[in-house]
């Protein structure tokens, strides 16, 4: 059985939000190099601030990913597990949410 993790949409989402935060760090890290030249002790104040800012960002990125990708494996064992253990209570909430679906989308459409 496939994981929900694993499609590929997922995927394509996690990717780009990853690609969306990792090129906001890099212009983060660009802006700190261009600022290199600039001596005065306020512009330095603020470039180590920026520096300290994204270590601690990084750091929390990669933590957060794998506290994510932990707890997503968690449900996923735990609604297999549910699933094989009661499969005919998951058929009935799947034709009460199926049913429940028709009815609004019938209601839409008058």
């Amino acid at each position: 059985m496939e994981s929900i993790l694993d499609t590929s949409q997922s995927r394509g989402a996690k990717d780009y939000a990853n690609g969306e935060i990792n090129s906001f760090i890099e212009n983060v890290e660009d802006l700190t190099h261009a600022l290199k030249d600039v001596d005065t002790p306020e512009i330095a104040r603020v470039k180590a601030k920026v520096k300290i800012a994204l270590a601690a960002a990084k750091s929390a990125l990669s933590d957060g990913a794998a506290q994510v990708r932990s707890q997503a494996r968690q449900v996923s064992r735990t609604t297999d597990t549910y699933v094989r253990d009661n499969p005919w209570q998951v058929v009935g909430i799947a034709a009460l949410i199926g049913i429940a679906v028709g009815i609004l989308a019938t209601r839409r459409s008058d």
